[in-house]
């Protein structure tokens, strides 16, 4: 067995989500002696809907190369970079975190049956700043890899970015086929369908118990500690 995780709402739970409370950190480090806030958060807003829009298309917006980059440019900043630790940080200000205990306690117990884990993530934000993420919470160290839309490009349930985690997988664990890899996610549309497309198995952590309308998740749970009596 492989499992392959989701990142947002299935191992960490966001009880917040406010993009403005890392806005505004970045501005009082960056631009505050270029812009007033609320320009800069107008500014954020108007980049919003520009994500969405790529978004509908399947494209992902990369906070750190194509934000930041648009920030300077209309602020005259140049801050044109950062690193996974100040990625990390961002994140961690727009989201209140909470790695609930029984996805701990899962992940422990997998980890002891030696099942090799991974993450696929729709994310503006880089694969390194998730895993610093994962590792302030104490649980980075069990996955093997780590992927983010934010570097490949696309979201799911783009076909070839769930390929990239399969092929991985299986070649890091040549005893095992494509029948064995399950992936949990909370999102119907991009998790169990994306999971499904490629020919994997879907545990659908559907948290608010809506109706598998199409049919194509393999497994579905309302919560965390159901996750037990499923795999393991």
């Amino acid at each position: 067995m492989i499992i392959i995780f989701d990142f947002f709402e299935t191992l960490l739970v966001s009880h917040t989500i406010d993009f403005n409370l890392g806005l505004e950190q970045f501005w009082l480090s960056h631009y505050q002696d270029k812009c007033p806030f609320e320009d800069m958060k107008a500014y954020g807003e108007e980049l919003f809907q520009v994500l969405l829009s790529k978004h509908a298309q399947g494209v992902e917006f990369p906070f750190v190369k194509e934000e930041l980059p648009l920030f300077a440019k209309k602020f005259g900043g140049d801050k044109l970079s950062m690193s996974s630790v100040e990625e990390a940080d961002f994140l961690m200000l727009c989201n209140g975190f909470e790695l609930e205990p029984d996805i701990r306690r899962f992940i422990q117990k997998c980890s002891k049956n030696n099942i090799p884990m991974y993450v696929l993530s729709n994310s503006g934000f880089r694969g390194a700043a998730l895993m610093e993420v994962l590792n302030r919470f104490g649980i980075g160290e069990y996955f093997n890899d780590l992927w983010s839309s934010a570097d490949f490009g696309r979201i799911k349930p783009c076909k070839e970015f769930f390929e990239l985690a399969v092929k991985k997988a299986l070649e890091d664990n040549p005893s095992e086929a494509r029948k064995d890899i399950i992936y949990i996610g909370d999102l119907y549309e991009t998790d169990v369908i994306g999971a499904y497309n490629v020919g994997i198995k879907s545990l659908w952590l559907n948290r608010k118990n809506k109706k598998d309308k199409d049919g194509l998740a393999t497994y579905s749970c309302s919560s965390p500690e159901q996750l037990f009596d499923i795999i393991i």
